[in-house]
């Protein structure tokens, strides 16, 4: 569709550059509840998600996908002007290395590293390492960066080719996935409620609480998915989004893998499949809710999503979000009701 096309592309930047590290989602979810104008009620819970509901008289379909990014806290401002920092969510020391990190008062500063006594790999860096290079003396740098300042990556998103680089496409990526096929959505054959969560990054705090207020009987979570290129027979970029079959703690629900199968098929979009056995999403904190939840995790591939530069195909974006408007107006089968919760 070419204005899911349009809308993704208007989004994304927006999104991206919005500041958003776990806790402190005040300014991307005032960016998403603007771009959900008109398109049900909205309102927000004490974690910090951002929740919208569509009525109908289906099931109810819980459509989830994390609005936050990893960030950092100051734990201390040295003598030197130097701040430390300790993380807020999953990312490796090596990979922030030179990364420009932005305050909630607009103070910049950058990350550095210690290379310590022996050491030969970056890869090894523990996060102890990490300093903020501030350009401030002692007193000015506590003044501007106080101990449990919050930062995030400043993000400066633009297109490479058919690629989009940012550092927060995860998962500001699957936000804007998610927005356009809301617009794009007709005939929504569910009682909808979709949930932009805080805190994901810090272990699916506001998928936990999001999932319980709102009590599914189907639930669809949107995420990314880690394809690096040195990888064969995994998730590749430009191929289309990815079904997971399961992750720790997750693994898909016949019912909920049924639906996503038969939206696809009808979007006519291509899929491949995710296996993981490391890492995670907010499908496993949803799964477990309450008495459980038939659970489906689609994901957009991304490469290096670890750091500053990450990846990922305009094509993939569009696609899930054209995934994601049709499977809202794709009823469950009823041959798939059984498996259970």
């Amino acid at each position: 569709m070419k204005s899911i096309a349009a809308s993704v592309d208007a989004l994304l930047p927006g999104f991206l550059s919005a500041y958003g590290p776990p806790g402190r989602e005040t300014e991307i979810r005032a960016a998403i509840r603007r771009a959900l104008r008109g398109l049900g009620t909205l309102r927000e819970d004490s974690t910090g998600n951002l929740i919208l509901h569509r009525p109908g008289k289906g099931p109810r379909l819980l459509l989830s996908v994390s609005m936050d990014t990893p960030g950092v806290i100051v734990t201390r401002v040295e003598s030197g002007g130097a701040g430390r920092v300790t993380f807020l969510g999953g990312r490796a020391a090596a990979e922030l290395i030179g990364a420009t990190i932005r305050f909630e008062n607009e103070g910049r500063a950058i990350l550095g590293y210690d290379r310590g006594k022996g050491s030969k790999d970056v890869a090894d860096l523990e996060p102890e390492q990490l300093f903020l290079e501030t350009g401030l003396g002692a007193k000015e740098a506590a003044r501007r960066f106080p101990v449990g300042s919050v930062g995030a990556i400043a993000d400066d998103p633009f297109r490479l080719g058919e690629l989009w680089c940012a550092a927060n496409l995860d998962n500001r990526a699957g936000c804007a996935a998610v927005v356009a096929a809301l617009r794009a959505a007709g005939g929504v054959r569910y009682d909808l409620h979709v949930a932009f969560t805080a805190q994901s990054d810090l272990g699916a705090r506001g998928a936990i609480t999001g999932a319980f207020g709102v009590d599914p009987e189907i639930a669809i979570v949107v995420d990314v998915a880690h394809a690096e290129a040195k990888e064969s027979g995994g998730p590749a970029l430009g191929r289309g989004p990815c079904l997971a079959l399961k992750e720790p703690g997750y693994l898909a629900h016949p019912k909920a893998l049924d639906l996503a199968k038969r939206a696809a098929a009808a979007a006519r979009v291509k899929t491949q499949w995710l296996i993981r056995d490391s890492e995670g999403s907010d499908a496993r904190a949803i799964r477990a809710s309450r008495a459980g939840v038939p659970t489906m995790l689609l994901a957009i591939p991304a490469r290096r999503t670890g750091g500053p530069a990450s990846l990922v195909h305009a094509r993939d974006v569009i696609d899930m979000a054209n995934l994601v408007a049709r499977l809202l107006a794709t009823p469950l089968s009823k041959s798939s009701q059984g498996g259970g919760r």
